[in-house]
């Protein structure tokens, strides 16, 4: 079975289970909670940076400067935009909207009382209900506000006001 496109979604499966588990874990910034979900030998890479956090200690670590990084209020927060699950695997797409603070963790991030809005995919394998591989993919240029092109000599055509035609 291909697990990224053939996709369990009956509420037995483990991996559905687990994904409704770490939603409301990391969505609600629960620390223990998500190192509860830590595999003793899991590595979270960071795919921007290329940074990789090995085992339980590194990753709290990394987890514990990333809450850090930012500051969540009742309307700015991460909001789930897509979650799938496979046979292994768990795929969770979400806005994570927030506040610079005072003292950013992330090199080259908005000034200080910024607003963000940030599309993040993270995709997980899990082994024995707990993730052992965590790739999280953003584009760090939405925390400066500089906009990229993938080809230098061109430019994305502008969405007309009011939204598609």
């Amino acid at each position: 079975m291909n697990s990224l496109t053939e996709v369990k979604t009956g509420p037995n499966s483990v991996t559905e289970s687990f994904a409704q588990k770490f939603k409301k874990i990391y969505l609600g910034d629960d620390l223990d909670g998500f190192m509860q979900l830590v595999d003793k030998d899991a590595v979270w890479t960071f795919m921007a940076t290329g940074e990789q956090f090995r085992g339980v200690e590194q990753i709290r670590k990394a987890a514990e400067k990333a809450m850090a990084g930012r500051i969540h209020t009742k309307d700015l927060h991460m909001e789930l935009t897509n979650m799938f699950s496979g046979q292994e695997q768990v795929c969770i797409e979400y806005l994570h909207r927030g506040i610079m603070p005072e003292h950013g963790t992330i090199t080259g991030s908005a000034a200080a009382g910024t607003e963000i809005a940030v599309p993040i995919c993270i995709t997980m394998r899990i082994k024995d209900g707990k993730f052992d591989r965590f790739n999280e993919y953003l584009d760090l240029a939405t925390f400066s506000g500089v906009k990229q092109h993938l080809f230098s000599d061109t430019k994305p055509t502008p969405v007309p006001e009011g939204g598609v035609t």
